[in-house]
């Protein structure tokens, strides 16, 4: 009798008892033999879906469902209720145990949609936020924006992806046979342990310390390593003859309007009423632990893991990759193909995906980006505490809102 083909997000309700059967062929035919295995609609009870069709017929209207991206069936319209892109997903990050803050692009465009859950501070009833009154180590994320400024380097020719790290470090064991190219896609094979110095490092003791605790593997393959990008942040500082916080700040938070963005330095800062607390997840037990993150050790990883920061404000720095504010889209494809699997801060082995996760062992942090290489799709999550529900990892956490983002 009618179709529409507006499209929207929805809940499956209704399904205790007998419920609302989920049907291959539509409105048309509705005899049990065309019934999916999921006769009464249980298998998704609570799940969200995207109505992708309505058809009215004489016995009533039915929906064409989508879940992520398969195709479910078409189901009686009583059996859902029309939900908004903002309710799927704090839904999803309710069910997982989730506390933090997200910003979410669905489908183009720059502005967020941004979903905060529980608190950064308990203790204060400080919630968690993304508008600047609370901020989050960064960690690996971070490590795009070095790569960034190297890229930014390359392309004024003031440095090239061939240079070698003899150069600048010639203390490096394996220096020469080490290059801009091998830092920046972590094939170097440079390894480190985690160092938690008693005081805060200015950047020059930060990289000394990297380079005498370092190990370096003669026969180089890919192996992830903080003190590549150390290095890097060491090199920025001998290239420019500034800073790789000046270098940070002019080049990267000025251009793409990061104010609520924060380099951890050797001057003393007092953060503790804005910094997120760092919390666990014990059984059915939130705000376990509590602790922040120590300045010193953040310290200790310049280039890698020293700034503090809001999901909003990174996402700034996602959406300015590609815009030539900081990179033109020349030089963000160059800035991908440093590696196959990792390069300049970002994986690039999922086909038409680039993401990266940060954490601090031992704390409940974890940030998680994940975007379209166009930025049609982006989710930008930072969690301040661990472990998840349904032994649900961090990582597939961000991959799961990535999906969300796309797929409603």
């Amino acid at each position: 009798m009618k179709t529409s083909n507006r499209h929207y997000d929805a809940q499956i309700i209704n399904q205790l008892g007998s419920g609302y059967a989920i049907y291959n062929d539509g409105p048309y035919n509705t005899s049990r033999s065309t019934k999916t295995r999921d006769a009464n609609g249980s298998n998704y009870r609570d799940d969200y879906v995207r109505v992708m069709q309505t058809k009215t017929t004489k016995t009533g209207s039915y929906v064409k469902l989508r879940y992520f991206n398969k195709y479910l069936g078409w189901m009686h319209i009583h059996g859902i209720k029309p939900t908004s892109f903002k309710n799927v997903a704090q839904g999803t990050m309710q069910n997982a145990g989730f506390l933090g803050s997200v910003a979410l692009i669905p489908a183009g465009g720059t502005t967020p949609t941004v979903i905060n859950t529980g608190y950064a501070s308990i203790t204060n009833k400080l919630s968690n936020s993304s508008d600047g009154t609370v901020v989050y180590p960064l960690a690996s994320l971070q490590k795009a924006i070095t790569g960034v400024i190297i890229e930014q380097l390359i392309s004024q020719r003031k440095i090239a992806a061939n240079t070698q790290l003899s150069k600048y470090y010639p203390q490096v064991a394996n220096s020469k046979q080490i290059t801009i190219k091998q830092l920046l896609s972590m094939t170097s094979g440079i390894s480190n342990s985690e160092q938690f110095p008693r005081q805060s490092l200015n950047e020059q003791q930060a990289v000394d310390l990297a380079i005498k605790v370092m190990k370096v593997n003669l026969h180089p393959g890919y192996h992830y390593s903080d003190d590549n990008f150390v290095l890097l942040a060491g090199i920025i500082a001998k290239v420019t003859g500034k800073s790789y916080m000046s270098n940070v700040e002019t080049r990267i938070f000025s251009k793409a309007g990061m104010h609520e963005s924060i380099l951890v330095e050797d001057k003393p800062i007092h953060l503790t009423n804005k910094l997120a607390e760092s919390y666990t997840l014990k059984g059915k037990a939130n705000y376990m632990d509590p602790n922040v993150l120590s300045f010193p050790r953040a310290s200790a990883i310049v280039g890698a893991g020293n700034i503090l920061t809001t999901p909003t404000d990174y996402l700034k720095f996602v959406l300015s990759l590609q815009n030539g504010v900081i990179l033109t889209k020349q030089q963000y494809q160059q800035f991908l193909s440093y590696g196959s699997h990792y390069s300049g801060g970002l994986f690039v082995s999922r086909p038409g995906e680039v993401y990266n996760n940060g954490s601090f062992s031992g704390q409940g942090y974890h940030t998680g980006y994940d975007s379209s290489k166009n930025n049609y799709h982006v989710a930008v999550v930072f969690s301040n505490q661990s472990p998840l529900r349904n032994n649900l990892s961090q990582g597939d956490f961000v991959y799961l809102m990535y999906q969300i983002a796309a797929d409603y």
